[in-house]
């Protein structure tokens, strides 16, 4: 693991991001600390350094995730429904020119020169074909942790295991009302979800395995930790894992058999 060092971008270099990349932010970021007082400005901390990195041709992609909605005591309004993903994720989702994908349940936000090709139009699956997982895959995107490790949250690897067709996971169908542009959008919205009986998702394994090939980059920041990983050699170790144990994400192993 690379040293602390006391400037942010130069954690972000240290873990391989460079201009032009696509990035998918996993974030928890009060482990860095108090870096500023306002709400506004500690946000700004970690986010400018980023964009300036990547630059204009770059993008950046968080989940806005709302998982509210299914409860169905609310409607999801596209415009203006709040991300439930994170101060950083909300942030971002009111920056003008900020893309959303609409899917009531599991959408992300995105900024910068491909956000339009990640959101716009993204199919029914919250993970499958054409969703916008399935699109920053095919981009060879970067997903970058910021506070967190890929073993503790990884939520490209919910596509790995559709792609892949794992029992312990299903695709629940929601019809509750959804409306974008002031029109009502009507369902199925399908959700990826695991099955109440198994054990909780367990992402330790991938990590050691990232690690143990070398396509894991990390270095911290004021204690905390910062990784980066490219979703092609995540996509390429998480099948790998897959074929090992279909249910090897899970804290243990279970299977559907009726």
């Amino acid at each position: 693991m690379e040293e602390d060092t006391l400037d942010i971008a130069d954690n972000y270099r240290a873990v391989g991001l460079r201009e032009g990349d696509v990035v998918f932010v996993h974030a928890n970021l009060l482990p860095f600390g108090l870096v500023a007082k306002e709400k506004e400005k500690f946000v700004e901390f970690f986010l400018d350094p980023l964009l300036q990195i990547i630059g204009p041709t770059g993008t950046i992609v968080l989940m806005s995730y709302t998982f509210d909605y299914a409860k169905g005591v609310h409607p999801y309004i596209h415009e203006s429904t709040s991300s439930e993903a994170g101060m950083l994720s909300e942030y971002v989702r009111r920056m003008p020119g900020a893309q959303r994908s609409f899917h009531p349940l599991c959408s992300v936000v995105a900024y910068g020169a491909k956000a339009s090709d990640i959101t716009k139009d993204a199919s029914r699956s919250a993970f499958g074909w054409g969703s916008p997982f399935h699109r920053l895959h095919e981009l060879k995107a970067k997903c970058l942790f910021l506070g967190m490790t890929c073993g503790q949250s990884f939520t490209f690897l919910h596509y790995v295991e559709q792609m892949y067709g794992v029992s312990h996971c299903y695709n629940k169908a929601f019809f509750h009302p959804a409306f974008k542009d002031g029109k009502e959008i009507a369902g199925p919205f399908l959700a990826f979800l695991r099955n109440r009986k198994s054990e909780p998702f367990d992402f330790a394994v991938f990590e050691r395995r990232a690690r143990e090939r070398g396509v894991l980059s990390e270095t911290s920041f004021q204690g905390a930790p910062i990784q980066s990983i490219a979703f092609v050699d995540t996509f390429r170790i998480g099948m790998e894992l897959l074929e090992e144990n279909p249910s090897i994400f899970l804290k243990t192993s279970f299977f559907v058999t009726e």
